[in-house]
């Protein structure tokens, strides 16, 4: 496992003033958003400082630690098959669970048939801080996975879809859903040197201010 704690893009995201949960609880209090459902809630952290009225929390709990605020300690895939054919919608969806690729864009998709038109589908580590912290693998202590592919694909998939990340605490996605759009592109597999190369693009990379003046 390599140690990467103290690399500068690191230390600077773990620094971060702005934490997922302000981006978040900005959202809720804008938009007076009630429902929320939390994907890999691991120790709580971050939905025990969500301010929502309603919340739920999945984490299948593999880490062996079950946060009180988790609901439902099953995967999100049996989540998912759970609700689905019952009309649950919730207004906010955050997704930090499996950090792979292939999961996140199961994820999205089926957060896409859960979540009311104008909604907010929001992800974590979208703006991973080295080849090494992306690969999977983990391989780092600091580490972010694919995130980023399943986030650049869903751009693809939908490029008049209103998303973008913050650039803070790792790269928070945030997808702004309306449910009236159909997918218009086939999505192409980025590597990770051309990703990194036009990152800011892809990604629609902005700063905290930025995400304030559009949202």
């Amino acid at each position: 496992m390599i140690d990467n704690l103290k690399h500068a893009n690191v230390i600077r995201y773990l620094n971060s003033e702005i934490k997922r949960y302000d981006i978040i609880n900005y959202l809720i209090e804008k938009y007076d958003l009630v429902n929320y459902l939390e994907i890999g809630v691991f120790k709580g952290e971050n939905i025990r400082e969500v301010k929502a009225k309603h919340k739920d929390g999945v984490d299948p709990s593999v880490e062996h630690f079950v946060a009180p605020e988790t609901n439902y300690p099953i995967t999100s895939d049996e989540f998912f098959d759970l609700i689905k054919g019952h009309d649950i919608k919730y207004d906010i969806i955050f997704i930090d669970g499996l950090h792979h690729s292939e999961q996140v864009k199961k994820d999205i998709r089926n957060a896409l048939n859960h979540i009311v038109d104008g909604g907010f589908i929001l992800l974590h580590d979208c703006n991973p801080t080295s080849y090494e912290a992306q690969q999977v693998p983990r391989r780092t202590i600091a580490w972010n996975g694919d995130v980023w592919k399943a986030f650049v694909s869903f751009k693809q998939l939908y490029p008049n879809m209103k998303s973008c990340v913050v650039d803070t605490d790792f790269g928070v996605g945030v997808i702004q859903v309306d449910n009236n759009m159909q997918p218009e592109l086939e999505n192409v597999d980025f590597e990770y040197t051309y990703f990194n190369e036009h990152r800011k693009e892809l990604l629609n990379l902005i700063t905290f201010d930025e995400f304030k003046a559009n949202y």
